[in-house]
């Protein structure tokens, strides 16, 4: 039976002025995203056009592309495809019950049949801006209390949560996002989720939406630092809903500037500065650590945009608030020296000072508290990427041993990312004898 033609993809096409080559690239960067190797290009937007339905998440992706070059948010319908697998949707909802929410996404996440879906889920700029400022959540009063016929909780189960949410920070910390997710997915879907449905007094409920909010965000901090960014995205605005049901507005900045990062991770850095600025209005009694964190974070945004005069300023001011700061570092999420110089280091390489990016980087890393395993590798790699720019190939080399010898232990994407860089890199070299034993390391790391 013939393919009938898409029209509606076609529209759209119009609509938004792309052409077949430039539709493709946009697929394919999208793609790229969420950990799916694209490499379409104008024949295989023909087919789409025919009626051909491609595989997998791909309508996800296409309705994505479309959807940022048009700035509004769109659905695999509006594009003329059946819609994906179920588990694409999960989590990107604001309205409903949180806990409904909490527990399909943590079930998708731990059942293996599923989570590869999940894994790459599209990552959704049109979910950034349904995204309510504070002061939109502080009218809504959306921490009304509930009914509930599912028992009671107390401090008991408040304490738990934040027990575990700092005992998997501390495995995340020393072994990467990637390892022990699934089991913050079970805990999230298995008992977090049934007592946010339980009766609490008042404050008890506050309490716990709190307490489970730092633990979904954790959940989203990890799934980013394992390259799936659809997941980290779902986890997040999952984290920002608990945050205002629990009427925490730091909570709620802190969530905030954790999306601010991956969104300057990939790339996003209009979203990255707007994402920040929201979690500054809602911070506005935080302590001066937090404020360090935020301005910091503000920089490398403005950086990456180019302004350089509110870039600097902005450092400046993160630097005077850390220099007053008198609080505990957080379990996690933490924000200290080595953070700032971590900050100050991609200011300086958004704005083409790489020499000034090596030195910072090598700040970030002499200051780096000992169990931040995962950090310091990570950090030691943009070291050993920065010297290489600079042209110090065997400093860079020197670097990357170093950043090898944490490699093993660790089980995330960015990890892995950070590893196939530098083979890229250093193949190039392979006369130099330094360049060449690097190589050979890495690739028996690879091999293993």
């Amino acid at each position: 039976m013939p393919r009938s033609p898409n029209a509606k993809l076609a529209a759209l096409l119009s609509e938004a002025g792309l052409t077949y080559d430039a539709l493709a690239r946009a697929v394919n960067r999208v793609g790229a995203e969420a950990g799916l190797d694209l490499r379409y290009d104008r024949t295989s937007v023909a087919h789409w056009l025919s009626g051909a339905r491609p595989r997998g998440q791909v309508p996800d992706v296409i309705t994505e592309a479309i959807g940022r070059r048009l700035r509004r948010p769109l659905t695999p319908t509006d594009t003329g495809f059946v819609a994906a697998p179920p588990p694409s949707d999960i989590g990107l909802e604001w309205h409903g019950d949180v806990a409904t929410s909490l527990t399909e996404l943590g079930r998708a996440d731990m059942d293996v049949s599923r989570r590869a879906v999940l894994r790459h889920s599209v990552y959704s700029l049109a979910a950034l801006v349904a995204i309510p400022n504070w002061q939109e959540i502080a009218d809504r009063a959306e921490h009304a209390r509930r009914k509930s016929h599912m028992g009671r909780v107390g401090p008991g189960e408040v304490d738990a949560v934040s027990a575990m949410a700092e005992a998997f920070s501390t495995v995340d910390d020393r072994f990467g996002g990637g390892h022990a997710r699934s089991s913050v997915a079970a805990y999230i879907a298995n008992d977090v989720a049934i007592w946010l449905r339980a009766d609490a007094a008042p404050d008890t409920r506050r309490a716990l939406h709190a307490a489970a909010a730092d633990l979904v965000y954790l959940a989203g901090f990890m799934a980013w630092d394992d390259d799936a960014h659809g997941l980290a995205e779902r986890y997040y605005l999952q984290a920002l809903r608990l945050a205002a049901e629990a009427d925490a507005p730091l909570t709620y900045a802190t969530v905030l500037r954790g999306m601010s990062i991956q969104a300057s991770d990939l790339g996003h850095h209009n979203e990255a500065l707007h994402l920040v600025e929201a979690a500054e209005s809602a911070a506005k009694d935080a302590p001066p650590r937090m404020w360090a964190f935020l301005a910091g974070q503000r920089a490398v945004a403005q950086a990456a945009l180019g302004d350089r005069r509110s870039a600097v300023a902005s450092l400046s001011e993160a630097e005077r608030h850390l220099e007053s700061a008198t609080s505990q570092v957080e379990p996690f999420g933490s924000y200290h020296h080595a953070a700032l110089a971590f900050q100050e280091a991609h200011l300086r390489a958004h704005l083409g000072d790489v020499h000034g990016a090596v030195t910072a980087m090598t700040a970030s890393n002499r200051r780096r508290p000992e169990d931040e395993r995962r950090s310091r590798a990570l950090s030691t790699a943009l070291l050993g990427d920065y010297q290489f720019r600079a042209g110090h190939l065997e400093a860079a080399c020197q670097t990357w041993h170093a950043f090898l010898d944490d490699y093993p232990y660790l089980t995330a994407g960015r990890a892995d990312a950070a590893l196939a860089r530098l083979r890229s890199s250093v193949q190039r070299h392979s006369g130099n004898a330094a360049a060449a034993a690097l190589f050979r390391r890495a690739d028996d790391l690879v091999a293993a």
